[in-house]
């Protein structure tokens, strides 16, 4: 099922990219993907290894998120954060207006 966060209060997503020492990529990959902010997380290839995906309610959170349950891991070298400023498609699906159109 897709959602449209904007309509259930959360209203800050943002692509977090990750340096992680290539040891602990699993681990570190599995802590980020439990909590309930976090929507999706991968392995990649590039100056960033690790992809990971969150929607909180605002940046605060957001930045409690990236401090907190992030920035306390060891093997996380660097973050890069990429907040969304504007969803135009989500998963096959456009947004209007922050709600999700039908074709």
């Amino acid at each position: 099922m897709d959602l449209a966060p904007a309509q259930f209060g959360f209203h800050a997503t943002a692509y977090l990219w990750l340096t992680v020492t290539p040891g602990d990529l699993d681990a570190t990959g599995t802590a980020l993907s439990l909590p309930p902010e976090t929507t999706f997380t991968a392995a990649v290839t590039g100056a960033a290894n690790l992809l990971v995906t969150v929607t909180c309610r605002d940046t605060e959170d957001l930045y409690t998120f990236i401090t907190t349950k992030v920035g306390v891991l060891p093997a996380v070298r660097q973050v890069e954060v990429v907040p969304v400023l504007h969803r135009l498609k989500q998963a096959g699906t456009r947004v209007h207006n922050g709600r999700l159109v039908l074709d």
